[in-house]
């Protein structure tokens, strides 16, 4: 009996058309199909003959943009010029193009800037891509966030310490320190400064050129001994709220110092700590000292005044910087101890840009012997009384510029090239309408307004004698 499952009828084979075309190239190719990469080649492909490779045509000369002619060594210096100025700038670059990319990470000095902060793993990367060369570390309180924004960063004692945790073994690398706090925590210099102030080998900073400690609202008299004692090439240091020791290993070699006194101390005691650190750093090019508001809490008073003398021989610019009502009693008195042969630029600044005279003025010019070689005077705001500007002016015989600003007035310069014919000083910063005075025909007010430049800007109102 036949079984039940055979298939009773067969069913046809229909072919779709596109299923006959694919059949149809493949039976019956067309001769007239060519596989050259040329038009207009050989109709048909021989395998024994290579094919020929069409050539890419390379831009010329005229196409190129002129960034991409410069040589690499002087478009690596033009990166880390930018990375000083902006601490993303390599990473910018770097997603430009695969030229600049390459030539970033084969520059070690565009990623030694390291500010530490919340994103430790980049920081990490950009240590490993610094490869041996020197560190700049910073810790600052603003961060630059995207699209160049500005935000603060509030920093304790843990946060401080677990940020330097990433760059202390690194200590010996340190070209620069930039330490500032702004708001007020307690302990903060112990959790930054603490991995510096160990005595072994490794806090050592031979490469130490620059350092930056600045925290005015610190209340912690601790006196800290930095790098173990041994910053050989220490050059450059900017002190603000904060006792150090002052070793001759590591800052008998300065050339500049802007110097914040701590205010912990007070009177004689506060002058003779400045003498100390004069007389270590006496190989000083630049200074720039200020006695702020003495704190609630004073300590390490001296009852006896400092007669010992020091001589600055290498010093040329003076800072001179006044916070407060008037000229403290520690600066008028150490600028008598102070001698400066050799200078020939002094700044009086006034720091709270206030009108009035300082009341101490004239005591102060009388006890302050300023040095015949000074060829440059700054003065500002409550320094300035044209009473005692022009005796010194008449005293100095080097003396070839004088600028005077006032408030809510741009700067006035009195050039001094040639002093004969010499006019009064108060009536040249006080000129009478129509704000010219010629006190002698040789002597021009060249202007007495700002008035705008060709590059935007406002250029100052200069002073120039006429020779005849």
């Amino acid at each position: 009996m036949p079984s039940t499952l055979r298939r009773t009828q067969h069913r046809a084979l229909d072919l779709t058309r596109s299923l006959a075309t694919v059949f149809k190239g493949k039976i019956f190719p067309d001769k007239n199909q060519s596989c050259s990469p040329f038009p207009g080649g050989p109709k048909y492909y021989d395998i024994s003959r290579p094919r020929q490779l069409r050539r890419a045509q390379l831009p010329t000369s005229e196409f190129i943009h002129i960034i991409h002619r410069l040589p690499v060594e002087l478009l690596a210096h033009v990166f880390v010029l930018g990375s000083e100025e902006d601490v993303m700038f390599p990473v910018r670059i770097s997603h430009v193009c695969h030229k600049w990319r390459h030539i970033a990470l084969h520059t070690p000095t565009l990623w030694r800037r390291i500010m530490l902060g919340p994103s430790i793993d980049m920081w990490k990367e950009r240590i490993s891509r610094a490869g041996t060369c020197t560190l700049d570390v910073q810790l600052l309180p603003l961060r630059t966030a995207r699209w160049q924004a500005h935000h603060r960063e509030y920093l304790d004692a843990t946060t401080v310490q677990w940020y330097f945790h990433l760059v202390t073994a690194l200590l010996q690398r340190w070209r620069s320190l930039e330490v500032v706090f702004t708001d007020y925590s307690p302990y903060l210099w112990n959790a930054a400064l603490s991995g510096l102030c160990s005595r072994s080998r490794r806090a050592l900073a031979p490469a130490m050129r620059d350092l930056t400690l600045v925290y005015r609202a610190n209340d912690d008299t601790k006196e800290f001994t930095l790098f173990g004692g041994y910053a050989p090439n220490l050059r450059n240091v900017t002190l603000d709220g904060i006792r150090l020791t002052w070793l001759p290993s590591l800052f008998s070699n300065l050339t500049y110092l802007d110097y914040t006194h701590h205010g912990f101390t007070v009177g004689h005691q506060a002058v003779f700590d400045v003498i100390n650190v004069l007389e270590v750093s006496s190989r000083l090019v630049e200074l720039r000292i200020l006695f702020p508001p003495p704190r609630l809490q004073v300590y390490h008073t001296r009852s006896n005044p400092v007669t010992r003398r020091v001589i600055l021989s290498s010093l040329q610019h003076l800072h001179l910087r006044v916070e407060g009502s008037d000229i403290p009693f520690e600066l008028a008195h150490l600028m008598t101890l102070v001698l400066s042969p050799s200078l020939i630029s002094l700044s009086l600044i006034d720091i709270d840009h206030r009108y009035t005279v300082f009341p101490s003025l004239k005591s102060f010019f009388y006890v302050f012997a300023i040095p015949p070689s000074l060829r440059s005077l700054r003065i500002e705001h409550r320094w300035y009384d044209p009473r005692m500007v022009s005796p010194i002016v008449s005293a100095l015989p080097h003396l070839r510029q004088v600028v005077v600003r006032r408030p809510q007035m741009p700067d006035q310069v009195l050039n001094l090239t040639y002093r004969k014919g010499l006019p009064n000083i108060h009536d040249f910063f006080h000129p009478s309408p129509p704000h010219i005075f010629h006190a002698n025909p040789n002597w021009k007010l060249t202007s007495s307004r700002p008035k705008p430049s060709n590059e935007g800007t406002f250029m100052r109102p200069t002073y120039e004698y006429l020779n005849s």
